[in-house]
């Protein structure tokens, strides 16, 4: 069914309506008589067509002459003679409905309604528009419309092009100096976090001595035969070493610049100055041991948490993480070194205040707590040496003696074997620590390296997308200002007649100056072919049928051939046999029925295989085809049996035709596989008997009878029935 053009619209809702529904009625009516519906149907259908069409004309005359028109008369009588031809047309259809084709109804009423609208009405839009009758395309009034509108007003093709590719340009540019600025305040933040680290090296060395003197400083204030006191002056002097060089770092450091630390290093150096007091106390013994333990780790823990500090400087993930990692086995190391000092104090006194055991406990809780901190943050290879420090034979020995301290079993404990003890195990965490830290340095410094990397490369890459993006625009400009140039010149020759200015295909990168002139080519190339356009359409139309005919009598051939042989098969041979009978009774033509039978073929199926048979099978029909006329009809009625039918000729002429068959065949040999094969052929005769057959049945029966008094009679013969 033809659908309906957008095209083809009046403007005017009413007509325009008109016009859908007539074509729909067209393809109504061009179905019902397809679909061979009854005639009070296709009456039905008629009678609403001429029904719109009436309405539809009064309708359009009825606006014609409200605007004025002067060639309203043309038009009523156009319109009377149409319907004049339609009425003509029912008449035809309803009352020979076998003279007429739904695709000529429906080609003739199509071409008609394309005519009417396209000749009488739609040259007279003007006249409606003029009249107010035509309805207007509602405008797009939306921001964006307007926005479009306005650039298109204010600014020329080639400023739209350069507006286009500097706006996205300027995008691109600022989003890369943000990144090139979000590298830069990563460099500075990951200098800062670099500085921070290699000042903690400094530091966490200070801090692994300040442990070891507060250890000691614990056994001596509790110990009475001053059996600590030379391990104590000699750890003195490697604190002030490591204070000095700490002190040396400081100077070359900014500390300033990192704001986050800053107080803490204020505070450390105020520490440092303050120590000399306090060991004066310890050596006169004028401080006690909670004292001297508090003063120590209060200096410890305000350098402890630097190291949290460091994740606030804008770290990636892996970074913050290995920080944590970090910072939670130098807790670790300092909880371990306050049990150390508790732990001296309290073998060396055998005994303990409730309060220095309850610190000593809480700082075995304390240490469970950062080690399950440590095991959540570091990676499988830093908690598999972690876990071969806590299952160390140190580590086994340490927790022997805080049972014993717990369960206050004093007499096996020695306390310079459990100082010397903790420090080993303490000695083994910093060494981890160290490597925890270098770890962190390495990586802060690939940072750095990969974010100066970073930095160079988008400058390099923003200046380069520049350059190029400016020597892209000026080419860009360039080359569509020519191609709109020679579109413009190709039209302006379309324009006036011309239709040999052809434009070459734009086919490697398609876009939509390529789509214009593929428009522009596709319309030159139109009107060229308007003249022979019917000419070619009547011609496809012509082939299409054929082609539907060829197809046809391919698929009938399909159904009635035997796909073996060749030959018709027993249904067609049916239908063709009873009509030449019928064709025979009325002329009283003669008629013969040969039947065919293979001499041994199931012999020589199983001697030489069933594809030997069918060889034979093919051969034996090939030449059977060969001999027969083309009236003749050759069929394959069984496996091995076969039957000929011979219009025109009676049983004299039949039984020439078998005995030169029969001995062509029995003098034929096949050759199979390098075997030869002779086969022979037995036939039955029997001809038309105007005066007593009705059918063809009791033909091929007396054939058939034939056919086996020759079997009987030794094969290889032919038997007329008498």
């Amino acid at each position: 069914m033809i659908e309906w053009n957008e095209g083809l619209n009046l403007g005017i809702k009413v007509l325009d309506n008109d016009h859908k529904e007539l074509l729909h009625i067209i393809g109504k009516l061009s179905k019902a008589i397809s679909d061979n519906e009854k005639k009070e149907t296709l009456e039905d259908v008629f009678e609403e067509l001429e029904e719109c069409t009436k309405n539809h004309f009064n309708r359009e005359e009825i606006y014609l002459q409200d605007c004025n028109c002067t060639k309203l008369d043309d038009h009523v009588t156009k319109h009377r003679t149409f319907c004049d031809q339609l009425s003509k047309l029912k008449t035809k259809a309803l009352s020979s409905p076998d003279d007429i084709s739904s695709q000529d109804i429906t080609i003739y009423l199509t071409e008609w309604l394309l005519n009417h609208v396209i000749e009488e009405d739609i040259p007279a839009i003007t006249l409606f528009k003029q009249c107010g009758l035509t309805q207007e395309e509602d405008k797009d009034d939306s921001l964006l419309a307007r926005l479009i509108k306005a650039t298109t007003d204010r600014f020329s093709f080639t400023k739209r092009i350069f507006l286009s590719a500097i706006v996205p340009l300027s995008g691109m540019l600022l989003f890369g100096t943000i990144i090139i600025f979000a590298n830069f305040n990563e460099y500075l933040d990951m200098e800062k976090t670099s500085t921070v680290t290699h000042i903690t090296s400094n530091i966490n060395e200070l801090v692994h001595n300040l442990q070891i003197e507060r250890g000691l400083n614990s056994g001596y204030l509790t110990s009475s035969e001053n059996k600590f006191k030379k391990d104590l002056q000699t750890q003195r002097k490697i604190v002030n070493d490591a204070a000095k060089k700490f002190t040396d770092k400081i100077k070359t450091v900014h500390i300033s610049k990192i704001r986050a630390i800053e107080p803490h290093i204020i505070t450390l150096k105020k520490d440092i100055s303050s120590l000399e007091n306090i060991r004066n106390k310890v050596d006169n013994k004028t401080i006690s041991q909670t004292q001297e333990i508090n003063f120590y780790s209060k200096i410890i823990k305000n350098v402890l948490d630097i190291t949290p500090k460091i994740a606030s400087l804008n770290l990636d993930k892996k970074l913050s993480s290995s920080i944590a990692t970090l910072s939670s086995i130098q807790q670790f190391k300092e909880s371990v070194g306050q049990e150390r000092a508790y732990g001296t104090a309290i073998i060396e006194k055998k005994d303990a205040t409730i309060e220095e055991y309850i610190s000593f406990s809480k700082l075995l809780g304390t240490q469970a707590a950062f080690l399950n901190i440590f095991k959540h943050t570091a990676s499988k290879e830093q908690n598999n040496i972690n876990d071969s420090l806590l299952n160390s034979d140190i580590a086994k020995q340490i927790h022997f003696y805080e049972d014993d301290i717990k369960n206050r079993y004093f007499d096996n404990l020695d306390s310079e074997v459990w100082f010397k003890s903790t420090t080993q195990y303490i000695n083994k965490i910093k060494l981890f620590e160290d490597k925890l830290l270098h770890e962190i340095n390495a990586s802060i410094d690939n940072n750095i390296a990969s974010t100066i990397r970073n930095f160079l490369l988008w400058i390099l890459f923003n200046t380069s997308i520049l350059a190029i993006n400016l020597f892209i625009l000026y080419t860009f400009k360039k080359s569509t200002v020519m191609q709109i140039d020679q579109l413009t010149n190709a039209m302006k020759d379309l324009a006036t007649g011309g239709r040999g200015f052809r434009l070459s295909p734009i086919n490697m990168n398609r876009d939509e100056i390529a789509y214009m002139y593929d428009a522009y080519e596709t319309t030159r190339q139109k009107l060229l072919k308007g003249d022979i356009y019917t000419q070619l359409y009547l011609s496809k139309n012509d082939m299409q049928l054929k082609h539907k005919e060829r197809e046809n009598l391919k698929l009938e051939e399909m159904a009635f051939v035997d796909p073996l042989t060749g030959t018709v098969n027993r249904r067609k041979f049916e239908e063709l046999s009873e009509q030449e009978m019928e064709r025979s009774i009325r002329y009283k033509s003669s008629l013969s029925f040969l039947m065919l039978d293979i001499d041994h073929f199931k012999a020589i199926n199983d001697t030489y295989g069933h594809a030997a048979g069918d060889e034979i099978l093919k051969h034996f029909s090939s030449m059977c085809l060969d001999m027969a006329r083309s009236l003749d009809i050759v069929a394959r009625v069984g496996g091995e049996e076969f039957v000929v039918m011979l219009p025109e000729t009676a049983s004299d002429g039949a039984y020439m035709f078998a005995e030169r068959f029969r001995e062509k065949i029995f003098n034929s040999v096949v050759n199979i596989e390098d075997i030869k094969i002779k086969y022979s052929v037995s036939i039955g005769i029997s001809v038309l008997d105007h005066a007593n057959d009705t059918d063809v049945k009791s033909i091929i029966q007396r054939a058939d009878k034939a056919l086996y008094e020759a079997k009987e009679s030794g094969r290889n013969t032919t038997v007329i029935f008498t």
